[in-house]
């Protein structure tokens, strides 16, 4: 169940995203869709990897690469957020 609303949850989003650029009229190119994409798949990959460790009963694992792995996702959400779909100004 977990893993369908974790899918669900990150269809969601990028449905919003592209949403939200469309709003905005943000002039995107390819390979700024293609990172955005990536960092759905890799965001998805972050939650798969702590769902699976605390359906194997690992709590103490799912907290260490929860934490290792979600960093990298978060740090990679702000960059695409400052970068890419930021209000650009001047």
């Amino acid at each position: 169940m977990a893993h369908i609303l974790i899918g669900a949850v990150a269809a969601a989003g990028l449905f919003y995203v592209v949403n939200f650029a469309r709003r905005r009229s943000l002039d995107l190119t390819w390979w700024q869709w293609g990172l955005t994409l990536l960092a759905f798949i890799y965001a998805v990959f972050v939650l798969e990897v702590i769902v699976s460790f605390l359906e194997e009963g690992s709590v103490l694992g799912a907290l260490v690469m929860g934490t290792i792995l979600g960093f990298v996702a978060v740090v990679w959400g702000v960059l695409l957020g400052r970068f890419l779909f930021a209000r650009k100004t001047g």
